[in-house]
């Protein structure tokens, strides 16, 4: 009888220990299903990159290889406005930790990058990608995984999918050349008035888009894209190039690309003895007075594509704090001034960070936005792409001067 009595009180027992795990587990569901999970909105303890005093993000910025003289500034006055934040206080009470890391410019080398912030450095999010072709690999890596790319450096990274749909976890900040190519071709016929016009672009997601707007641009307008030739960034010799545009003896060229090659295009030109009547237009990149430099006495009037603006409060603020640079760089302003929307981003996510509470900020709380260099922008669920207002300058005593207002793209297309 006492064996029985013992053998019915372990069973008892057994059932009363599995319905108590039943019922524990079911409210972990019901928890997991009304977001009660440690990775919702609401809770970062267990957030990647996120403490009690930090927000580790990552950026891969070429500072060793072909196109640091971009990047390299850019990351200084990503730091300079980041120590600024970190000095007041930090993001509610976080101070910001930026891990860069090179690719030397190679985007065969940007996949790796981006994985060991990711995997190694465990990051929140990415701050920055420098370069098209670069930022559309860290995209195609980090999209899948819902982590967060704001700002990549480059106008032709892609913010939609084959299918024109918003990539739900990029957003850009800058202009995309197809906007740029469509007031390039404006400006160049009613306040230029350039009715023939050649094209020097780089062959590759930098240059081809812009290609085909600037031409639909012209023709809107009564321009005649006349000549076109492509080149790879590693070229070095241009003498074929400039045979090509200058048969077509159009009245400018516009120069598509990045400093160091379309630099080579107008020496070369030059020593050749060679220059269109109203000489040449460069696109945003080439903003930039390092590229003046270069350039010389080849360099004068040249106009510059743009779409900063030092002559607003945060101009001013950062002019202040770079008084003691030898010369105006627009290249470590465009740091600046982005990771401003960036924290900016962070602060409306709210104490309680998690990637998704970012993405909500983004899409939800950045309606007709004011950046503080002059356009504004907006982004939503459905729209990621950058801003898409250009000012033009002008190259004056071997200085980038402006010579524009700010025009719209929409207003001028379609």
């Amino acid at each position: 009888m006492g064996k029985l009595f013992l053998k019915r009180a372990s069973y008892l027992g057994r059932r009363r220990w599995y319905a108590a795990l039943g019922l524990a587990s079911m409210l972990l569901l019901i928890l997991s299903a009304c977001g009660g999970s440690s990775a919702a909105a609401g809770d970062s303890s267990n957030v990647p990159g996120v403490t009690n005093d930090t927000i580790t993000i990552g950026g891969v910025l070429d500072t060793t290889g072909a196109i640091k003289v971009i990047c390299q500034p850019i990351l200084q006055g990503d730091q300079l406005y980041f120590d600024k934040i970190n000095k007041a206080g930090g993001i509610n009470g976080r101070k910001i930790k930026f891990v860069q890391v090179s690719d030397n410019g190679d985007t065969t080398k940007t996949r790796d990058a981006v994985r060991q912030l990711v995997e190694q450095d465990n990051v929140f999010g990415i701050f920055q990608v420098c370069g098209s072709g670069a930022a559309n690999v860290a995209s195609a890596y980090l999209g899948p995984k819902g982590i967060p790319m704001v700002d990549p450096v480059g106008g032709g990274s892609k913010f939609t999918d084959a299918q024109g749909k918003t990539l739900p976890w990029m957003w850009m900040t800058q202009p995309n050349y197809g906007d740029e190519g469509h007031v390039l071709g404006y400006y160049l016929t009613k306040t230029l008035k350039a009715q023939k016009v050649a094209l020097l672009y780089e062959d590759d997601v930098l240059g081809l888009q812009q290609k085909t707007t600037l031409g639909e641009s012209l023709q809107k307008y009564g321009g005649q894209l006349v000549a076109s030739t492509g080149y790879k960034a590693t070229d070095t010799d241009f003498s074929a190039a400039i045979q090509t545009l200058k048969s077509a003896n159009p009245d400018i060229i516009v120069l598509n690309g990045l400093p160091g090659p379309t630099a080579k295009f107008v020496a070369a030109a030059a020593q050749q003895g060679y220059r269109p009547s109203l000489g040449y237009l460069a696109n945003y990149p080439m903003a930039d007075n390092s590229w003046a430099k270069v350039l010389g006495k080849a360099g004068e009037g040249i106009y510059v594509s743009g779409y900063t603006s030092t002559n607003t409060p945060i101009g001013q603020e950062y002019l202040q704090a770079t008084s003691g640079d030898s010369v105006f760089s627009a290249y470590k302003f465009y740091g600046y001034i982005n990771a401003k929307i960036f924290v900016d981003a962070l602060q409306k996510a709210g104490k309680d960070l998690t990637r998704d509470s970012l993405r909500k900020a983004l899409d939800g709380q950045f309606s007709g936005y004011d950046t503080g260099f002059g356009p504004s922008l907006t982004w939503s669920a459905d729209h990621h792409s950058g801003v898409s207002d250009f000012m033009f300058l002008q190259i004056k005593n071997g200085q980038l001067a402006p010579v524009s207002d700010f025009i719209k793209a929409s207003s001028i297309w379609p």
